[in-house]
């Protein structure tokens, strides 16, 4: 592989740092007013009902209001608690993953795919590969099954689950291309906690290992070797200036 010179950037990144961040700001938003505003909503249909009925079918009527929007901000908050959950479950996969730097990886957390919108969760780059790990957090009676000639993931399809780690690859792999000289192979890995899945098997999905986020840094490890580590370390230093910390928008 060519060599190339790299200047390693000072940005750093935490793994579940944007979902995080995004998880405090949507709760944020919400929790200063929402108290209010069901207040006003729950006060007007209760003037509006007692001018149009009496005070009794007022008092019903505001309660309802109340619950209703309740049972909606429940549902936001709900879509909210995900990021939490996101986060938590790439922190505790960048936790397994620490092993691996101690066999002579490179791992990234929580980068930016250049000229996009969206984030990495994991890079790690060694000498049997580079990989793009992408931490899912499933509701522990989530299964996969097959279905309508495809795989499905509870109610979603595969390619729905597997689609933007795949993109996310791609970016990876241009970035090391141009930095390099050279074409990159770039893996894609989905670590699972939670859900119901082999506890000692994989699942190959078009070309992307699912498997429990507990055996994702073994599987990498007991992968043939492809690079030495010259190669890791230059390769490194082209992600962490190409990849930067993801910054929520």
């Amino acid at each position: 592989m060519a060599r190339c010179t790299v200047t390693r950037p000072a940005t750093t990144s935490t793994a579940g740092a944007s979902a995080q961040a995004v998880y405090r700001a949507r709760l944020e938003a919400t929790r200063t007013r929402r108290w209010a505003l069901r207040g006003v909503l729950a006060l007007v249909a209760g003037i509006a009902v007692w001018w149009l009925v009496g005070w009794h079918a007022a008092i019903v009527a505001a309660a309802v209001v109340a619950v209703a929007d309740l049972v909606y901000r429940w549902r936001r908050h709900s879509s909210t608690t995900a990021w939490r959950k996101g986060a938590a479950g790439e922190r505790a996969t960048a936790r397994r993953l620490r092993q691996l730097e101690l066999a002579g990886y490179t791992v990234l957390h929580d980068r930016a795919v250049p000229r996009s919108r969206a984030n990495i969760d994991h890079v790690v780059i060694g000498p049997t590969g580079v990989y793009v790990v992408d931490s899912k957090k499933w509701h522990r009676r989530t299964t996969i099954k097959p279905g309508g000639g495809t795989l499905w993931v509870g109610r979603t399809p595969i390619a729905k689950v597997v689609g933007p780690v795949v993109f996310e690859a791609r970016a990876v792999a241009e970035a090391l291309r141009r930095a390099t000289g050279r074409p990159v192979d770039v893996v894609t890995v989905v670590a699972v906690h939670g859900g119901r899945l082999p506890r000692w098997g994989a699942i190959n999905a078009g070309g992307t290992t699912i498997l429990r986020a507990s055996r994702v840094h073994g599987w990498i490890a007991r992968r043939p070797r492809k690079y030495a580590a010259e190669e890791v370390a230059m390769m490194a230093a082209a992600a962490e200036q190409a990849l930067p910390a993801y910054v929520p928008q």
